[in-house]
């Protein structure tokens, strides 16, 4: 049976003669939460007379966020910095303000008159007519998300406002697809199309105007 003792212990641990010391971990990383407390409160007066950008970026630095393991421990300059510093609206300048893109799902339908269109573009008869509308859903999809503003849509307004008021027995048959457009873009559509208020979908708008930059892209291809 002696074979299975456990052997002697080299030396014994410290935390058998001082049950003190097994805490001793917890107690540090509570007098650091405590530090960083009594430093954020120190520093709320302090920060009253900042600049309104400061506090901007800074929205809701409270004590309870201070304490967290990651703000624990750090220096008193570096606490009150923000880990992601993202300048507000206020704050930057409207130039260098990047345009918001939105991913919609609208229906692609095109007026059946513009689809025996299609056979009169040269090479129409190498390919099918589902390929030759990939392709140009593809062109008209990639000039929708170049549009801006109201002055970018001038030359789809008219057909946009033919389709959008079109019966849909005068549709062909839609295909849904993934598209993305600037939000202030989506916006002059609505103004366009008579929707200042944005009643309509937005899918709804945005498939009109998709539809018409494919229906220009295909009438200026077509033989005459």
């Amino acid at each position: 049976m002696s074979r299975f003792r456990l052997p002697a212990r080299v030396a014994p641990s410290p935390a058998a003669e001082e049950p003190g010391l097994q805490n001793s971990a917890a107690r540090l990383r509570s007098s650091r939460e405590v530090q960083s407390r009594i430093l954020a409160e120190r520093r709320a007066p302090e920060q009253g007379g900042n600049v309104e950008c400061g506090k901007a970026q800074l929205p809701d630095m409270t004590t309870e966020h201070l304490a967290d393991p990651e703000f624990a421990g750090k220096r008193e300059g570096e606490s009150g910095r923000p880990q992601s510093p993202a300048s507000p609206p206020e704050c930057a300048a409207s130039g260098l303000a990047r345009p918001r893109k939105e991913k919609l799902v609208v229906l692609f339908r095109l007026p059946l008159a513009i689809e025996k269109q299609l056979e009169q573009i040269p090479g129409a008869g190498d390919v099918t007519p589902a390929y030759m509308l990939r392709a140009f859903a593809k062109e008209a999809r990639a000039e929708l998300r170049r549009l801006l503003a109201e002055d970018d849509l001038a030359p789809h307004v008219d057909e946009a406002r033919r389709i959008f008021a079109m019966a849909a027995s005068d549709m062909a048959v839609g295909e849904p697809m993934t598209v993305y457009a600037q939000s202030s873009a989506i916006r002059a559509m609505h103004a366009a199309l008579d929707d200042p208020w944005l009643i309509e979908a937005r899918a709804t708008i945005v498939g009109a105007f998709l539809a018409a930059i494919a229906s220009l892209l295909i009438e200026a291809r077509r033989v005459r």
